[in-house]
Formats: C-alpha cells, sequence, structure tokens
C-alpha cells in the first residue's frame, strides 16, 4: 500500500459522510494513522472504540483516549497500560470525569 492510498484512506475516516459500518475497515486498517483518524470520531461505533482499545499504537491510543465518546471501560483498560504516556493520559481523562 502506498502512502498516497493511506493519505486517502485518513481523509475517508475523516469524512463525515462515512458513517457507521462504513468506518469499520477502516479501524482495522494498517496504517495507525488511519486507525487514529477513526478513534478521534465522536460518532465512531462502540464496537470499532472498544476494538481500538487493543491497539499498540501509541497514535491511536491517544487519539482514543481524547474522543469523549470512549467508553470508560476502555480508558480504564488503558489506565494499567505498560506504555506509561498511554497510562498517564488515561488516568488524567479518569481524574478529569471525576471533576
Amino acid at each position: 500500500m502506498s502512502t498516497r492510498d493511506a493519505s486517502e484512506d485518513v481523509l475517508r475516516a475523516r469524512d463525515p459522510q462515512i458513517t457507521g459500518p462504513e468506518l469499520m475497515p477502516l479501524a482495522v486498517h494498517r496504517d495507525p494513522l488511519v486507525r487514529a483518524a477513526v478513534a478521534a470520531r465522536s460518532d465512531c461505533p462502540p464496537g470499532a472504540l472498544i476494538s481500538l482499545g487493543h491497539d499498540h499504537q501509541l497514535v491511536v491510543l491517544e487519539a482514543l483516549i481524547l474522543n469523549p465518546k470512549t467508553p470508560s471501560s476502555v480508558i480504564r483498560n488503558l489506565a494499567d497500560s505498560r506504555t506509561q504516556r498511554v497510562a498517564d493520559l488515561a488516568v488524567q481523562r479518569l481524574r478529569n470525569s471525576f471533576r
């Protein structure tokens, strides 16, 4: 897959016309920037958000943590991440949700 194809897929993942089931293939895309674009969407299907919680790429997990629609169960799991940045962001998100 070329970089241009991945760039086009990032644009598709951000396109508000692409919704629901059409986002699912992009949520499992081989390029982490495409997955991150899906993870950042407030209309991302809950199943995709849960699935993306198992991703290993920092850019995807950061987008997921910053998405207010990500289920708290996913954020709690990420708070236990071995990657310190992911754990710190998730803990901060959990703290902010209780203010």
